[in-house]
């Protein structure tokens, strides 16, 4: 699917929720750049090797959700699903992304969450 905010002329889309959220993306004036990332970027997870669907950096909303000038910008990563609830993920993916969770909020402060849609993002 060809995109302007990416790095990249062309995303790859594994599915029909990645699709729509690469289209929203593209309509978000927040929404800064953001990279489908690749296979080879994976955390090491007691579960084994997770590899997280997207990286984004946003603007900062206000209080209202406008945009600020100046702001600091937001660094997100995002595992888009059909589904949030663990119980309908496939083997140990649902443990490979908690692990994801844990990694990026815990250990490096950054925004990690399972989405659906992007309009879940802040």
């Amino acid at each position: 699917m060809p995109v302007s905010k990416s790095i990249y002329d062309f995303i790859p889309c594994d599915s029909a929720v990645e699709r729509l959220f690469v289209q929203k993306l593209g309509l978000r004036n927040d929404v800064r750049h953001f990279v489908k990332l690749p296979a080879w970027f994976k955390v090491p997870t007691p579960v084994g090797q997770y590899n997280p669907d997207w990286g984004l950096v946003m603007a900062q909303p206000d209080a209202l959700g406008g945009e600020v000038e100046g702001r600091p910008l937001l660094y997100l990563v995002r595992e888009t699903k059909s589904s949030p609830a663990p119980g309908d993920l496939r083997g140990q993916e649902a443990q490979k992304i908690d692990c994801g969770g844990r990694h990026f909020n815990g250990a490096l402060g950054v925004d990690y969450k399972v989405v659906q849609k992007a309009d879940e993002l802040p």
